[in-house]
C-alpha cells in the first residue's frame, strides 16, 4: 500500500515542483495573456530543466535543492489555486477535463512502470550508472569513472534525482519523470488548438498522438522519449515565435532547448546543428536575431566541449566521424546496397512508429487534394535533413549494419518524430475546420 501511494505521491510532486516560477500572473507582464495550464507546464519544465542541468555540475546537497523546489512550488501553487477559484468563470476551466485526461494517464503509464521493473539493455549498459551517480550525491567529475563516461548525462541526472528525492527512494520512482515529460510535451502541442469547446476532437487529437508513438519498453531506462520531447515543444514554440514581431522569452526558450538537446544524447549534437539550421532559414526576424540565435548554439557546444575535456577527460562520439572505413563507398555498389538495406529498416521502423505513417499520409494528401493547404515549409525543411541525417549516421558508422540498424534505427526515427508533431496537428486542425465546421 505505501509503495501505491509513493507512486502517485511522485505524480503530485511534478505538479507542484513545476508550479514554480512562472504562473499566468507573471506571464502577463510579458504580454502573454492567454497561456493555459499546459503552456505554463511546459515553461516551467524547460526553466527547472536549465537549473537541472547546472546544479548538476555542482558538489551539491540535492535534497536541499528538491526542498527548495517543494517550498516555491507548493507557494506557488496555492496562489494559482486562489487566482483559479477567483477568475473560474474566465480562465483555466476550459481546460479543465484535458487536465483530469493528463493526471488519468500519467497514472496508467506510471502504474505501467511500477508492474513492469525491469531496466531495458541501454538503461543497464549506461544510463543507470549515470544515475546512480546522482542518487549517491555524486557530481559531474565522477561520472569520468562509469562505462561510456562521454555520453551526455541530463537525462540520467533527472533519474538519480527523483530516485533519490522520492519517499521510498526506489529506482523506478526516478524513471517517473520520463513519462510525466512525454505527456506534457503532447498535451501542449494540442492545447492550443481547435477552439476551447471541441473538447472532443482535443482528446482524440491526444489519444492518436499518444497512441501512434508509445512504447514502454522505452521507459525501462531508455532516454529517447526525452529527445521527442525536446523536438517536440521546439517544433511548437518556434512556430508561436513566427507570429510575433519581438518575443524575447520565445527566443530564450528555444536557446534553452537547444542547450538541453545537446545534454540529453549524442545525436543532441547534431540536432543542434538541424535546429540552427532551420532558424536561421526559416526564422523570419532580421539578421541580428538569427546571428545572435546562432552564436549563443555555437557557445553552447564549445562550452560541452570544454566541460566534457576538463570533467571527463575527452570529447568524442562512439566512433570516429572520419574513418578509413569510409573509403569502401569509393565503390558505387557498397553505396547502393548501404542505402537500400537502410532504406528497409527506415521502412520497417516506420510502422514500428506508426506516427511516421501519419506524417507521411498527411504530406501527401495536401500534396495530392490540397496543394493550398501544406506543411510548413521549416518542417518540410526538417523532413529531407532529418532523413540525410538518418543515412549519415548509418553510412558513417563502422560496426555491422545488420546488426545496428534493428536495434537502433527505430529509435531515431521516434526521436526526430517529435518535431513533425506540431505541423501535423496544425494540418488536422485546417482538415477539421474546413470540412467539418460551417
Amino acid at each position: 500500500m505505501i509503495e501505491i501511494f509513493s507512486i502517485y505521491t511522485q505524480l503530485f510532486i511534478f505538479i507542484i515542483i513545476f508550479q514554480f516560477p512562472l504562473n499566468k500572473l507573471i506571464l502577463n507582464k510579458y504580454g502573454l495573456l492567454n497561456v493555459n495550464y499546459f503552456e505554463i507546464l511546459i515553461y516551467n519544465i524547460i526553466l527547472n530543466s536549465i537549473f537541472y542541468l547546472i546544479i548538476s555540475f555542482l558538489s551539491f546537497d540535492l535534497k536541499f535543492y528538491f526542498i527548495f523546489q517543494i517550498v516555491f512550488g507548493s507557494l506557488f501553487f496555492i496562489l494559482n489555486f486562489i487566482y483559479f477559484i477567483r477568475n473560474s468563470k474566465k480562465n483555466f476551466d476550459n481546460h479543465k477535463i484535458l487536465i483530469a485526461i493528463f493526471l488519468l494517464l500519467n497514472i496508467i503509464l506510471f502504474s505501467s512502470i511500477a508492474l513492469n521493473l525491469r531496466i531495458e539493455w541501454d538503461g543497464l549498459a549506461h544510463w543507470i550508472q549515470k544515475a546512480q551517480v546522482y542518487f549517491q550525491n555524486g557530481s559531474y567529475s565522477e561520472l569520468r569513472d562509469v562505462s561510456f563516461a562521454y555520453y551526455p548525462h541530463f537525462g540520467g541526472f533527472l533519474w538519480g534525482y527523483f530516485w533519490k528525492n522520492s519517499i521510498l527512494q526506489l529506482e523506478y520512482l526516478g524513471r517517473l519523470i520520463l513519462p510525466f515529460f512525454y505527456l506534457s510535451g503532447i498535451f501542449y502541442s494540442v492545447s492550443t488548438l481547435f477552439k476551447k469547446e471541441d473538447y472532443f476532437i482535443k482528446i482524440l487529437a491526444i489519444l492518436l498522438i499518444f497512441t501512434l508513438t508509445l512504447d514502454y519498453y522505452l521507459f525501462g531506462g531508455y532516454q529517447d522519449y526525452y529527445i521527442f520531447f525536446q523536438l517536440l515543444i521546439f517544433s511548437k514554440i518556434f512556430y508561436e515565435y513566427q507570429k510575433m514581431k519581438h518575443s524575447k522569452f520565445h527566443f530564450t526558450l528555444l536557446f534553452l532547448i537547444t542547450i538541453l538537446i545537446l545534454w540529453t544524447k549524442q545525436e543532441g549534437f547534431f540536432y543542434n546543428f538541424i535546429l540552427t539550421l532551420i532558424f536561421i532559414l526559416f526564422c523570419n526576424k532580421d539578421n541580428k536575431t538569427k546571428f545572435t540565435f546562432t552564436f549563443f548554439v555555437i557557445s553552447s557546444i564549445v562550452i560541452q566541449i570544454y566541460l566534457k575535456k576538463i570533467y571527463i577527460g575527452s570529447f568524442e562520439f562512439n566512433e570516429p566521424v572520419f574513418h578509413d572505413g569510409l573509403l569502401r563507398y569509393l565503390n558505387l555498389t557498397n553505396i547502393l546496397e548501404t542505402f537500400l538495406l537502410i532504406s528497409k529498416h527506415i521502412i520497417i521502423s516506420m510502422f514500428r512508429y506508426p506516427i511516421w505513417i501519419l506524417i507521411l499520409f498527411i504530406l501527401l494528401y495536401f500534396e495530392i487534394f490540397d496543394k493550398k493547404s501544406k506543411l510548413p515549409n521549416y518542417s518540410l525543411c526538417y523532413l529531407f535533413i532529418f532523413f540525410g541525417f538518418v543515412y549519415a549516421i548509418y553510412f558513417q558508422t563502422k560496426m555491422p549494419l545488420d546488426f545496428l540498424l534493428p536495434i537502433t534505427i527505430d529509435r531515431v526515427l521516434l526521436q526526430g518524430s517529435g518535431f513533425m508533431i506540431y505541423p501535423i496537428l496544425l494540418c488536422f486542425q485546417k482538415f477539421i475546420l474546413d470540412k467539418f465546421k460551417t
